[in-house]
């Protein structure tokens, strides 16, 4: 696996803005659109913020059916299930359906944008390092931090 993900953003607004500029500093490349745009095999994750249907549901359509590494979409309940409808009635498999997070982000209580940034983020690293069944606080997992090192090998980038 590729350790610097290329993300497509879908939306515009403070969350995309955060998202755009947190993926910096962690090596992630970003590709933002606002409206429409090809989904193919360039993208390790799409990011879906706008509530627009004629936006959203091509491009996670054409994500899912990509088998895109992973799909997230922002929005209600109400929001998920008119685009649940929409994928369903356009093509879209319940198998593949289900590789759709939605509502987006892991639930840390994240309000403001920068934090709604930082909770989506956070889901898309679980999924990407299959720990998204497992998520949960560091301190309250048992065993080595990084299972997959052998000790002393683990980089702390805090010196």
């Amino acid at each position: 696996m590729d350790d610097a993900p290329h993300l497509l953003l879908v939306g515009d607004g403070p969350v995309v803005e955060a998202l755009d500029a947190l993926c910096g500093p962690l090596g992630w490349t970003t590709t933002v659109s606002a409206g429409q745009v090809e989904v193919g095999p360039q993208f390790d994750a799409v990011v879906v913020t706008s509530h627009h249907d004629d936006v959203d549901g091509p491009v996670l359509r054409d994500a899912l059916v990509a088998d895109t590494a992973y799909v997230g979409a922002m929005g209600s309940r109400k929001t998920q299930a008119r685009r649940r409808e929409w994928l369903l009635a356009h093509g879209v498999t319940e198998g593949a359906l289900a590789g759709l997070h939605a509502p987006i982000g892991l639930d840390i209580g994240a309000q403001a944008p920068g934090e709604i940034a930082v909770a989506i983020l956070a889901e898309v690293v679980a999924v990407r390092r299959g720990a998204a069944a497992e998520v949960a606080s560091v301190s309250e997992r048992g065993g080595a931090i990084h299972p997959d090192l052998a000790p002393g090998e683990a980089y702390c980038p805090g010196g």
